[in-house]
């Protein structure tokens, strides 16, 4: 009965330590920049700023950063291998057509958004994640849902990223 109890008191510690070792942040912190449009993108103008705020806030929900910092703001140079910078630069916007996407029964003609994005380690600039990633929403979508699930997509990534 003893084996038992110790063998219950062990899991639950397991339990309890891996829980929280889960909600620890996997970086001490994260400096977003904006992103640019590529030439010939043609987004509304406020559409960076919507990226760069969706971009913060999906990570604050995520807990990936114990700090998520502005642009250029200064790190400790202790905190420097834990920090990382995410870029990136919006390479293509497609408007898409509500009469194709009728016409296809929602197999094409939504709105879409390819961004190159890129996060480099504060302390040695070491290329973590560079790819182009892809997302889409209906035609008939504001743009700034397409802020919305690049910034999920982006936060996916990064929380996947083994580095």
């Amino acid at each position: 009965m003893r084996k038992y109890y110790l063998l219950l008191a062990a899991a639950v510690f397991l339990l309890t330590t891996w829980a929280s070792a889960k909600d620890q942040p996997k970086f001490k912190s994260i400096e977003v920049k904006h992103f640019p449009n590529a030439e010939g993108v043609e987004l509304p103008p406020e559409f960076s700023d919507f990226l760069y705020a969706e971009l913060k806030e999906t990570l604050q929900k995520k807990n990936l950063a114990e700090q998520l910092i502005g642009e250029d703001e200064v790190v400790d140079s202790a905190d420097a291998a834990q920090s990382v910078i995410l870029e990136g630069r919006v390479l293509e916007y497609k408007k898409g057509s509500v009469v194709k996407e009728q016409l296809t029964r929602g197999w094409g003609g939504g709105r879409s958004l390819t961004a190159h994005v890129k996060m480099l380690r504060r302390s040695n600039n070491e290329v973590m994640i560079d790819k182009d990633i892809k997302v889409g929403v209906p035609a008939m979508a504001d743009p700034k849902h397409l802020a919305r699930f690049l910034a999920g997509k982006i936060a996916g990534e990064m929380k996947h990223e083994d580095r």
